[in-house]
């Protein structure tokens, strides 16, 4: 399963070390990549999930879904496992178990984990992609390698793209927040006091926007007003009710243009206040212009572009941390394959301190998809992980050596 490791540097300040973890996993369509501590030894394991294989053919100028045709989608189920993780035994040791055998689930990129039933274990998160309507959560049982049990959360939208779960109405409890693609409409769910409860009442149910098709989710004050904000793409929502006659939200639009985006939230330029970072991470293949990427600062009344990147294929992968260990926070930034991309980079955006960045590239022709910066091997520097989307099928590391 695991292939021989690869040094080389990315330029003057970063060096990595590629691990191939698995060149074959049993999942179609990679679409979730997360991160925590299962088994309790302090080493972070890797979730990742899938749509399930959608292989295409091409006969008299029609285009075949193979998975649709008589008898076939009993075949993809037998060959496929909708969820796997590696165990992190360290030394670059990893072992690959099954998280559920259920078949059809189809589980999007929208994922999150968390403490779901307040036992102190931490549970998966996820939604359905392409025309379904589902939200699970999957409980993590006493032993991470047992398989995990599965409850309904929500059928009510369709393909979640994205999922969080954070405190996005200051109440003092974390609800779940969504984005779903097909119905268009930003949502959250207060969790109910019996998780496992199916589904979840509607009554829980909180509709902040209809009628916007969205990426990317971030919960916090990203203003200085003291509230928390709801980031979702390049929309930030502020909640303008006082809590005593309805909730209501305002929309405002920050990255007019920016489409299909990845998003993060950190302090790029040292001043003490956030910015907004956004990727375009379906941008050319489901957009109008190649991927940028960039971060936007705020002032108190306008937001000002900071462009660090563009014409990219699909940067689906963007996240921030320190990887040179100076105190500043660099961005990593990774591109697909999806069929018409021979060259995916992933790059380093090395903060100089006062938000200008170097550029580096960490490797070329290896596909990333939802990648993140986890310390993998305790040695105190960030680490990469990461997987492919589709065709091919992988799960990379890239452990940074300084």
């Amino acid at each position: 399963m695991q292939t021989p490791d690869r040094e080389h540097a990315t330029g003057d300040a970063l060096r990595f070390r590629h691990q191939r973890l698995d060149d074959s996993p049993p999942v179609g369509l990679l679409s979730t990549c997360e991160v925590t501590d299962l088994t309790g030894n302090g080493r972070p394991d890797v979730i990742v999930s899938g749509l399930g294989a959608r292989p295409e053919l091409s006969l008299a100028g029609k285009r075949i879904l193979v998975r649709q045709l008589p008898g076939m989608e009993a075949v993809f189920q037998r060959l496929e496992t909708p969820v796997v993780w590696y165990e992190n035994r360290g030394d670059g040791d990893w072992e690959r178990h099954a998280l559920t055998t259920e078949k059809h689930l189809h589980l999007d990129v929208g994922a999150c984990l968390a403490d779901v039933d307040g036992d102190g274990r931490t549970d998966l998160l996820v939604g359905q992609g392409y025309d379904g309507s589902d939200v699970y959560w999957f409980r993590q049982p006493e032993d991470p390698r047992e398989e995990w049990e599965r409850f309904l959360v929500t059928d009510r939208f369709q393909k979640y793209h994205d999922l969080l779960v954070a405190d996005v109405d200051d109440d003092g409890e974390d609800e779940l927040v969504g984005l779903s693609q097909e119905a268009e409409t930003v949502f959250y769910y207060d969790v109910p006091e019996d998780p496992t409860l199916e589904p979840w009442p509607t009554t829980d149910c909180h509709v902040v926007d209809e009628g916007v098709d969205l990426e990317g989710l971030w919960v916090g004050d990203v203003d200085g007003d003291g509230r928390s904000e709801l980031v979702a793409g390049p929309h930030v929502y502020h909640r303008t009710d006082d809590g005593a006659d309805g909730e209501r939200w305002e929309r405002e639009i920050v990255a007019e243009g920016w489409e299909k985006t990845r998003v993060a939230v950190a302090d790029l330029d040292g001043d003490g206040d956030p910015e907004l970072l956004l990727s375009e991470g379906d941008a050319p293949l489901y957009g109008t212009h190649p991927g940028r990427v960039g971060w936007f600062d705020y002032d108190g009344e306008t937001w000002t572009e900071h462009l660090l990147a563009d014409e990219l294929y699909c940067p689906h992968s963007l996240q921030v941390g320190d990887l040179t260990g100076d105190g500043h926070l660099d961005v990593v930034v990774g591109e697909m394959a999806h069929r018409h991309n021979d060259d995916p980079v992933l790059y380093a955006f090395v903060n100089r301190g006062d938000g200008t960045f170097d550029q580096q590239v960490i490797e070329r022709g290896v596909e990333t998809h939802e990648a993140k910066l986890v310390d993998l091997d305790g040695d105190g520097r960030l680490d990469v992980v990461s997987k492919s989307y589709g065709p091919r099928r992988h799960v990379d590391v890239w452990y940074n050596r300084g």
